[in-house]
């Protein structure tokens, strides 16, 4: 099965690209930190029979330019999102993020808050940004330099079927290894800036949409406990534990994860 065209338009100075397909209500789909729009080829197929499946390559990766700054915040990416958003004429969107791409959905539903229907938090990360200066520093090092020592695709081979499933198809864990082994290092590094400034947990209160927190049961970036937190911080969320999957779900069983999002979607009016 063949994946939708990827696109891409000037913004502000910068080259961003996505792929898109169907029609009907917005479903804009935000990859982590070892993706990009590739991540999400069955959602594509498969959810583009109901929704507008909008899947972008987030800033550094895939298509898309990096930030200038070495250093830009969640705020560089929720508006560039919106730029995007802008230009693709999305008035109001189901809004996921994935991995760290929880944090860009986050904020980008606390300034958009006219825009959103719903917002899902999918194997999420909370960000590090309410550790102490120090804590911070060590573990934007510990970071970065592992993953310049060890190069993309030693990276992705050594430390990608580590966050899956034991139980992941080969064929699974080879495309999501695959894509992680693509990943540019300039946009990893922002990435992890990004990350260790943020903090969901100074959004989550602010976001009055129906919202689901997908949670891997085998899942050691984003665990149940961590999850768990996040559904009671925020005003209207629901759970949604999905066994036999690790951090990267939509890859590892879209079946499984593709009824989730959609039993949500059916009860927010998607």
């Amino acid at each position: 099965m063949s994946i939708p065209v990827l696109q891409k338009i000037l913004l502000e100075g910068k080259t961003v690209a996505w792929r898109e397909a169907g029609d009907g209500d917005a479903l804009v789909l935000l990859h982590g930190i070892g993706g990009n729009s590739e991540s999400w080829k069955e959602q594509l197929n498969k959810l583009c029979d109901r929704y507008r499946v909008i899947a972008w390559d987030m800033p550094g990766y895939g298509g898309s330019d990096g930030f200038g700054s070495f250093t830009p915040n969640v705020d560089a990416y929720s508006d560039t999102l919106a730029a995007l958003l802008n230009f693709l004429d999305v008035k109001k969107a189901h809004i996921l993020g994935q991995s760290i791409a929880a944090l860009v959905a986050a904020r980008f539903c606390v300034r958009n808050p006219d825009r959103i229907k719903s917002y899902l938090f999918a194997h999420g990360l909370t960000g590090l940004g309410s550790l102490e200066e120090e804590a911070r520093d060590k573990a934007k090092r510990g970071r970065i330099e592992i993953f310049e020592a060890l190069g993309p695709k030693r990276f992705a081979r050594e430390k990608g079927p580590a966050i899956m499933s034991p139980d992941v198809s080969e064929e699974a864990r080879e495309v999501a290894v695959g894509i992680m082994a693509n990943v540019n290092p300039a946009g990893f590094r922002q990435a992890v800036e990004m990350l260790c400034t943020a903090n969901l947990f100074e959004d989550t209160a602010l976001i009055h949409v129906p919202s689901l927190v997908l949670c891997g049961a085998d899942d050691p970036i984003a665990p149940e406990k961590i999850c768990r937190s996040v559904v009671v911080a925020l005003p209207d969320a629901q759970f949604c534990l999905i066994p036999g999957v690790g951090h990267y779900s939509a890859t590892e069983d879209p079946a499984k994860f593709n009824q989730a999002v959609l039993c949500f979607l059916n009860t927010v009016g998607g």
